[in-house]
């Protein structure tokens, strides 16, 4: 039985999603706070296995709260937003910054639009973050907040492919990720210049309507132009692109990027594998291909048609990915020719900057 903490100034929200998770076979709610100073003494005293945390409360607000609880009793936590405005949703990323791993759509009602699916959102999210072993972190004002090192990042970046990428050098770059993906990025594409001299590709699973807040978030935190993916456009050097809400990203023949309105992969829009995939064929660009932490199979077959086409490929290692099923999959299919923490990935591709210029 998975036990949830449900944070919310709103007693009528408390009332509906206690309602909610009560209603699941496999979980219950063990408390109820109002509040971040109501919600840090709550996991103290029950320790949940989840919180659904709002943001904005008296007191204390779910940033702040995260934070303090992320550094003395961590706990997996879900972030519920009460609207998609740029606001709100930058403020949920401040949140995952603090150690969330993960922001959703408040459920409004039955009879709300999209509420079927908003709250199956929330409850997957909670199955699924109920089983990742968080870690605690240390003080947020004496150190940056990035990922926790790994020994893989203290060892540093794989020279033996830096080789590799030496003698066969990319023109693109192109990334997957899916739950913890966010903080995986920004510990990645920190370690870049404003200069780097490639175009990066990103698609990561996000609930619809917090694209632009993680990407003005990320921008804020990163040299690179962070900004979303456009049709027909070229990908500049220096610039890190989404795939946009609701659409598939691939690098058509052209050279130019290309969103897709096709179906779902996977269960989701955008999908990983629509780029990868694009990345396999023939006419393709030489690229190095990325698969990040996240829930699933998504984009570790096509990683595996990448390596077989001669494209060079990299999996989050185990230690340091959130959730180890897109890139532990593309492991268990030989996709990939090295596993990496985000950090030394950063690393690496900054080495490689410096050859490349």
């Amino acid at each position: 039985m998975i036990s949830v903490l449900i944070v919310d100034d709103s007693r009528t929200t408390l009332k509906y999603l206690c309602k909610l998770v009560e209603a699941e076979p496999d979980m219950t709610v063990v408390g109820t706070a109002v509040n971040g100073l109501d919600a840090i003494a709550k996991v103290k005293l029950l320790k949940p296995q989840v919180v659904i945390m709002d943001i904005e409360m008296p007191e204390l607000d779910g940033i702040s709260a995260t934070r303090q609880i992320m550094e003395e009793n961590p706990v997996p936590i879900i972030i519920c937003s009460a609207n998609l405005s740029h606001n709100l949703t930058e403020k949920s990323y401040r949140a995952i910054q603090a150690g969330a791993l993960a922001a959703v759509v408040k459920p409004r009602g039955a009879g709300s639009p999209g509420a079927r699916e908003i709250v199956a959102t929330l409850l997957h999210k909670v199955k699924v973050l109920s089983e990742v072993k968080v870690v605690r972190r240390r003080s947020m004002a004496a150190v940056p907040s990035v990922l926790p090192v790994t020994e893989a990042a203290v060892a540093g970046f794989d020279h033996e492919l830096l080789g590799l990428l030496k003698r066969t050098p990319p023109s693109l770059i192109a990334i997957g990720a899916s739950t913890g993906g966010p903080l995986a990025l920004r510990a990645l594409l920190a370690k870049l210049k404003q200069d780097f001299p490639l175009p990066i590709l990103i698609v990561q699973h996000i609930a619809s309507g917090f694209l632009e807040g993680m990407v003005s978030w990320l921008q804020s935190e990163v040299a690179l132009v962070v900004t979303i993916a456009a049709e027909a456009r070229k990908p500049l050097p220096g610039h890190a692109y989404f795939a946009p809400d609701g659409y598939h990203l691939e690098l058509a023949d052209t050279g130019l990027m290309r969103l897709l309105s096709t179906p779902r992969e996977y269960n989701v829009q955008p999908a990983v594998a629509p780029l990868f995939r694009s990345l396999a064929r023939p006419q393709a660009p030489p690229t190095l291909a990325i698969l990040l932490t996240g829930m699933g199979r998504d984009g570790a077959l096509e990683l595996l048609a990448m390596r077989q086409r001669g494209q060079v490929t990299i999996a989050q290692d185990e230690a340091s990915a959130v959730v180890n099923g897109m890139p532990g999959e593309a492991w268990r299919l030989g996709a990939v020719q090295a596993r990496m923490s985000p950090e030394a990935i950063g690393e690496l591709l900054d080495h490689l900057a410096l050859f490349l210029k």
